[in-house]
């Protein structure tokens, strides 16, 4: 599958995409809302100026993706790889990130507010801000420096 069979299935009403195959994906100023890519893959893939809005992309392989002025809103993204991924000011408010593994990824202004970020790995992740996780639920949580980090501890 690429990009335009994607697209052309989505507008036809196709909302389960579970283990579809798209490394190197290339999606600028796209809307997929209320989409299942569970499993998927889209390693290396470029988004910008896009949306994904209560999508599942749980345990999805994200690796080295690039992810610019774009949002997921209330996604389920549980157990997804976003090791080594850049992030440029981007929204991922609400999300549930129980799981996700953001090993060396770049987090430049990327927006966590109020999501679940329990047992995610942030080992070695760069340009992670507290100040972009009001709200954020941090529980056994892999900060980039290492350390572990629970809300009430």
């Amino acid at each position: 599958m690429n990009a335009e069979e994607l697209l052309q299935r989505y507008a036809a009403g196709e909302r389960d995409f579970t283990g579809v195959k798209l490394p190197g994906v290339r999606l600028v100023d796209k809307i997929l809302n209320q989409v299942i890519f569970n499993g998927a893959d889209f390693s290396e893939a470029y988004f910008e100026r896009s949306g994904f809005d209560e999508v599942d992309l749980s345990f999805a392989n994200l690796r080295r993706i690039r992810f610019f002025d774009s949002g997921f809103g209330r996604a389920n993204l549980e157990g997804a790889d976003f090791s080594d991924a850049i992030f440029g000011q981007s929204s991922l408010k609400g999300v549930n990130l129980t799981r996700a593994i953001f090993k060396r990824a770049v987090l430049s202004e990327v927006n966590f507010k109020n999501a679940n970020l329990s047992y995610a790995d942030l080992s070695g992740a760069s340009e992670f801000s507290i100040y972009y996780c009001k709200g954020a639920i941090f529980h056994e949580t892999i900060m980039p420096d290492g350390s572990i980090r629970s809300n009430n501890s």
